[in-house]
């Protein structure tokens, strides 16, 4: 069968830039160095923008051990089909250095996206983070931060660091709460510990400082957050804990708890999710995300 058809263009084609270093880390016994690599979902047509386009920073989780930039990306899709720029990071494992280290990295990956902001079509001024479990620690953390400039380490420290909005899967929002469930010197309390750097006698000091919830303040950028209530690995009162305390400070908080679901299951993925994300994304947004321009607040 031949056929001549018409297609019209109904969405924009996206293209997918990976493995690009945003900063270079020390590396075997401090003697050698290793890139920190992101990847990039963004227009293939640049050219056709008339504006930058806001950025969504996405985090992976895998208990401070794993991290793999990609492998979320496909569930990302949607947003940068929506008119989002969006990135995602890898970090340092504590296998590499304990925290703050991955704090540190994402802050260093903003700063390098914003110093790069016209290369990628980005918006400097409309930055959201984003992440899910352990990458979820690390998204709250941007959000509670602000421009405290602690963890600020490495190139471009001219950028600012301000975001606008952080939406939350399933995180633990007190790291302490977390070592709580388990039993003093047991195996898994010790390796909990193992997670923050300082000497022993530092290293519950450094839990709370690591802990996204014992940051908030009437300053705190608005907050999305996502938790199953069946979740086994990081129990529900996280969230809780972490909305009554953003609301408590008078911070815009969205707060969905999911029916029954685990962590990290395929639900908190779905289309009605997205569009929740996106609608919290457009609401944040000083500048509407569109094809050939921009429409102002």
């Amino acid at each position: 069968m031949k056929t001549t058809i018409q297609v019209s263009v109904q969405q924009e084609s996206i293209s997918l830039i990976t493995n690009i270093t945003y900063k270079m880390e020390s590396y075997w016994y401090g003697e050698t160095q290793r890139p920190l690599k992101m990847s990039l979902l963004l227009p293939k047509h640049k050219e056709r923008h008339t504006f930058p386009l806001p950025l969504v920073v996405w985090f992976c989780g895998g208990a401070f051990q794993v991290v793999d930039k990609d492998i979320w990306l496909p569930q990302l899709v949607p947003l940068a089909k929506q008119g989002f720029i969006v990135a995602s990071a890898e970090y340092r494992t504590i296998n590499d250095a304990p925290l703050p280290a991955s704090i540190i990295d994402a802050r260093a990956a903003i700063r390098y996206l914003k110093a790069h902001a016209e290369q990628y079509l980005i918006d400097p001024d409309n930055i959201f983070v984003m992440g899910e479990s352990a990458g979820a620690v690390i998204a709250s953390m941007m959000g509670v931060l602000g421009e405290y400039t602690q963890f600020d380490q490495g190139d471009f420290l001219d950028q600012s660091v301000k975001i606008n909005g952080a939406i939350d899967f399933y995180g633990s929002a007190s790291m302490v709460d977390r070592l709580n469930i388990y039993k003093a010197n047991s195996s898994d309390y010790i390796a909990y510990m193992q997670k923050v750097d300082g000497t022993d006698s530092e290293k519950l000091e450094n839990m709370r400082r690591y802990s996204p919830i014992e940051h908030v303040c009437q300053h705190t950028v608005p907050f999305l957050i996502f938790h199953g209530t069946g979740d086994e690995k990081v129990h529900v009162s996280q969230s809780d804990k972490f909305y009554d305390k953003l609301t408590a400070c008078g911070v815009p908080c969205d707060y969905y708890r999911l029916d029954g679901c685990r962590h990290g299951v395929d639900e908190f993925y779905q289309p009605e999710i997205m569009d929740i994300i996106f609608e919290f994304l457009k609401k944040h947004t000083r500048i509407k995300p569109g094809l050939n321009g921009r429409e102002e607040d």
